[in-house]
């Protein structure tokens, strides 16, 4: 089934969109170093997916009240992405996007690259990994259950979770070397405070 004919028929979200979520970092984007001039009014937001098949990002901006510019949360958020990507391109790590919420939200999904990926019965474009898979044949659209696809997803087509897990650090750490920010959850009250640190000191050699 084509995805135009499904949001044709009222489907208003990706599946990926349902899922549940957790943020581990934020920032003001306003500089550390003093004389910097800071460019943005809203901060952003980074989060991930909980329990859905493939890794997959979050970026948002941080709106804390009803004072902020519609334009100014889209400018932090632009700029959050930009950075994001470049690095993801810089690494040579492939990834699909999705912009939701009518641009207010960011879904990064890094992946294996197609030529590694080997007998799964979908196309692994980016309308599968957010939920609304996309058959090669008839027939495994007739056989396939869900939970043969998400384990195929997680298992031939998602980043590794260590890889993930170091991915995120890396994206924390560019931009605390820049900007104030904090981390957030689990990952506040664990070793990852010590070890962006190092990051961040490292880049700054």
């Amino acid at each position: 089934m084509q995805v135009d004919s499904l949001f044709d028929k009222n489907v208003e979200q990706f599946p990926i969109e349902k899922a549940d979520k957790k943020l581990f970092f934020k920032s003001s984007l306003k500089h550390k170093a003093e004389g910097e001039i800071d460019m943005f009014n809203c901060g952003v937001r980074f989060g991930e997916l909980v329990g859905w098949p493939v890794q997959t990002l979050l970026l948002s901006p941080n709106i804390e009240d009803d004072s902020t510019e519609l334009e100014d949360a889209q400018e932090a958020l632009a700029h959050a992405a930009g950075v994001v990507l470049n690095h993801l391109i810089e690494a040579n790590i492939p990834h699909n996007i999705l912009v939701a919420d009518e641009g207010m939200t960011m879904y990064i999904i890094p992946r294996q690259f197609d030529m590694l990926i080997e007998n799964v019965q979908f196309f692994t474009s980016f309308e599968s990994l957010c939920g609304f898979v996309k058959f090669k044949t008839e027939q495994a659209y007739q056989s396939s259950t869900w939970a043969e696809v998400s384990e195929a997803l997680k298992t031939q087509v998602s980043m590794p979770q260590s890889d993930f897990d170091n991915l995120k650090k890396a994206l924390v750490a560019k931009f605390l070397s820049e900007y104030q920010g904090e981390l957030i959850g689990e990952g506040a009250e664990t070793g990852d405070v010590a070890q962006v640190q190092v990051a961040v000191e490292n880049m700054k050699l």
